[in-house]
């Protein structure tokens, strides 16, 4: 244990400079300073005393946190005061293991229930919340057990964490109808149809600009993670082709078996796929740097014609986001390999990150407090779309929809948003269906029943036993991702990338990948269509 935390110090001391470094690249770390948000609070609470929590949240840059009021109606609310921290998107991953190697964790934090969380867990740096939760009815009703099983981080039935419910999701991906109209071209269906796509795109001026500036695709990457490099669920539009999920280890391979990733039986064919696309220039070559939504950002600025997205909510999250004309996209199944198959969405219970509390905060309860309230329908609501009467009119939480002015919209996005909110959906289900008016909303029940008529589902359990790899083999795992991504770059040649999957990786990871199989015999998963 002691090593570990050596190991985890040392990278946060490399990750220091780095973080400094990268700082002018985004928007400036927010803080909500004690005090900063009091109303009446006080007055409100009955004479309760006020608690101050503090916080690590990766908020999207438009919220302003000072007197921001749906920190006061937490505060109102639960008579817990949040003092929060928000880095930049793209070193928010990096500035929460600095906290937490360093030993200056706040009260709590959200991140990904990960191998890093996994290892904080057997550091004994995050509370075991198994026997409070039942004390927090909302914290049960919201979220199922089987989402629980994302923050069962050491394989027993401890709860290291509270997961923040989503619905389930779908990997397709958006389309620009201008250019595939400009091109004389459908959406693609297949994995080869896409690839002729994005050539056209790169190669026939589809803006009509007359410049060579635009590109096929671009992929998403987490490059401050254990599992960067080539892999993000927005790739999985492309991969489950190839019965690999980036992070959802329960998809079968194609005979149904069930393997690690880099063993399955068309994993080279994928990654191969890659490295053609990368040599030939009609994918975006900056993906390999990303570190969290410039995929999506080069997509809406018209730089590439295809991004990989969510099907239950790309509307909001890209189209209404970034201000785009709705007519001018597409949501589409995610590719099949060919006509002789099926796309497939892989679908396990549905987490978007956790909520972690420190082991030796003094607030455990009050943290709690807070996110029991924020999974209530009350809490929910107010998270999602802000207060009554300021940022909507009204809401029918029975048929998700709302009524508000464009101003609204506008006030919201200013204070709060599905990412800062502590839960993403309530009784399984997202505060906005489709979007936030009659015109998107058709749009969007059109184009997923579409998809979902093509699209076989594969319902999987979550995996953890996979993330043991990386913590029992770090090294094997970096230089796994350091390969993968140096021949897809073209830097290293296929028989290097095998060899070290047959004589390296396979054989270390042996044990762990029948506990897996195993598991997996044990909770199978289920297709329906």
């Amino acid at each position: 244990m002691l090593k570990r935390k050596v190991e985890s110090i040392l990278l946060c001391s490399a990750l220091v400079a780095s973080m400094l470094a990268g700082c002018g690249s985004n928007a400036a770390t927010q803080t909500s300073e004690a005090g900063e948000n009091k109303t009446t609070a006080e007055a409100a609470n009955d004479g309760r005393e006020v608690v101050e929590v503090t916080a690590v949240l990766q908020l999207n840059p438009e919220i302003s946190l000072e007197n921001n009021p749906i920190l006061q109606k937490i505060e109102e609310d639960t008579g817990v005061r949040l003092i929060i921290e928000a880095p930049p998107l793209n070193n928010f991953w990096d500035r929460v293991k600095i906290l937490v190697g360093t030993g200056d964790m706040p009260d709590f934090f959200a991140y990904g229930a990960d191998t890093y969380a996994t290892q904080w867990a057997e550091e004994g740096l995050l509370a075991d919340v198994t026997d409070l939760i039942k004390d927090y009815p909302n914290l049960s009703t919201n979220i199922s057990k089987e989402q629980y099983g994302d923050t069962k981080l050491l394989g027993d039935d401890r709860i290291f964490g509270v997961p923040r419910p989503n619905s389930y999701d779908k990997a397709g991906f958006l389309i620009n109808k201008k250019w595939l109209k400009a091109v004389g071209m459908d959406a693609p269906r297949t994995v080869e149809e896409f690839v002729e796509v994005c050539r056209a795109f790169t190669t026939q001026d589809p803006d009509g600009n007359g410049k060579a500036d635009t590109y096929g695709v671009s992929f998403g990457a987490q490059q401050n993670s254990m599992d960067s490099g080539i892999w993000h669920m927005n790739n999985d539009f492309l991969s489950t082709a190839y019965n690999i999920a980036a992070w959802h280890h329960g998809m079968p391979d194609a005979d149904g078996s069930f393997k690690l990733r880099p063993l399955k039986s068309e994993y080279y064919d994928y990654v191969t796929l890659l490295r053609d696309m990368y040599a030939e220039g009609i994918v975006d070559r900056e993906f390999i740097t990303h570190k969290s939504e410039e995929h999506t950002e080069a997509f809406a600025q018209g730089r590439v014609g295809i991004v990989g997205t969510s099907g239950k909510n790309y509307t909001t999250t890209v189209l209404e986001r970034y201000g785009l004309n709705i007519d001018d996209y597409e949501y589409c199944a995610p590719l099949a390999l060919d006509e002789s198959h099926d796309p497939v969405y892989v679908m396990p219970p549905s987490n978007w990150m956790a909520y972690f509390i420190n082991a030796d905060s003094e607030h455990i309860d009050a943290v709690l407090k807070v996110l029991d309230w924020a999974n209530s329908e009350e809490g929910f609501v107010a998270m999602q779309l802000g207060l009554q009467g300021i940022h909507y009119n009204s809401y029918d939480i029975e048929t998700r929809t709302i009524d508000r002015t464009e101003e609204q919209t506008k006030a919201v996005n200013k204070v709060t948003s599905n990412m800062f909110a502590f839960a993403n959906a309530y009784q399984n289900q997202e505060a906005l269906m489709g979007g936030s008016t009659p015109e998107i909303i058709e749009k969007w029940q059109k184009e997923t029943e579409a998809a979902d008529q093509v699209t076989t589902e594969c319902y999987t359990p979550f995996v953890k036993v996979v993330d043991k790899i990386a913590i029992e083999f770090p090294d094997d795992v970096q230089g796994l991702n350091s390969l993968e991504v140096r021949y897809v770059t073209g830097e290293v040649q296929l028989d290097e990338l095998k060899n070290f999957i047959d004589t390296d990786y396979q054989p270390k990871t042996a044990e762990i990948a029948q506990e897996f199989a195993d598991f997996m015999a044990e909770n199978p998963v289920r297709f329906e269509k």
